[in-house]
């Protein structure tokens, strides 16, 4: 029977470990995300997830640090975190690590989604140059496209609106309109979990006034204000809380 490292067998972990794992969706627990990748794998309990974990730990020398999430998630599984430094070899690196890793878990082939997408690609030296940026640099400037990308898509529904974001603020110019207006994004996530996080909302007639203009000026978004001075943009489970910036 083939041992693989640190007591672990060949099979050991089949049946237990998902094959699709995510890249960069989860921040960093050693440092700054833009210099250190982060893959999440899914685990059915935890003696398997700390099973992993260790063998990350002490089986693979470029794995920086891994952790196993003592509780479960909502789905009753946990969470594996494994960290390596973002550089030129980061991707040869995470390959190495997943074969030794399929020998564990007798999968053929993983599978890898990035930061927010839930489309699953294939694991391959080509698949992960397309996606996963291995600088410093290239995190920044790929973080800053995905935010200028959903922030378009958020608040442009029939593209009628010009939507440059920079620094965290939002530049918003309607076709055929001189006005600009300006917003800095303080978040944008679940609508459940924005609205348990407000105050309250503002109901008197000058911030009804202002939700009513938003409205007509963004179109099919439910727009509320809260006592805070800050602006709950909805779209369905989907919200953004903003505030004025400069007006």
């Amino acid at each position: 029977m083939q041992i693989i490292k640190e007591g672990l067998k060949a099979g050991d972990l089949e049946g237990v470990v998902s094959k699709t794992f995510s890249i960069d969706q989860y921040k960093s627990k050693m440092g700054e995300d833009a210099s250190i990748v982060v893959l999440a794998f899914t685990v059915d309990s935890l003696a398997p997830a700390k099973d992993l974990e260790r063998f990350a730990e002490t089986g693979c020398p470029s794995v920086l640090d891994a952790d196993a999430t003592p509780g479960t998630m909502e789905d009753g599984k946990h969470k594996v975190f494994v960290e390596f430094a973002r550089d030129e070899k980061v991707l040869t690196n995470i390959i190495s690590f997943l074969e030794d890793v399929k020998k564990l878990t007798a999968i053929d082939q993983f599978e890898f989604t990035y930061r927010k997408n839930e489309n699953p690609s294939v694991v391959s030296l080509e698949s992960l140059s397309t996606s996963v940026p291995t600088s410093a640099e290239s995190y920044g400037k790929s973080v800053s496209e995905a935010k200028q990308t959903a922030a378009k898509e958020f608040f442009d529904t029939y593209s009628m609106l010009e939507c440059n974001l920079q620094d965290n603020i939002l530049n918003v110019k309607k076709t055929g309109s001189n006005e600009t207006l300006k917003f800095e994004i303080h978040e944008i996530g679940q609508t459940n979990k924005i609205i348990q996080e407000s105050k309250a909302f503002a109901i008197d007639m000058k911030s009804m006034a202002e939700c009513t203009h938003l409205t007509k000026y963004f179109g099919p978004l439910n727009i509320t204000k809260t006592v805070e001075n800050k602006f709950i943009f909805t779209k369905g489970d989907q919200s953004a809380l903003l505030s004025k910036s400069g007006w």
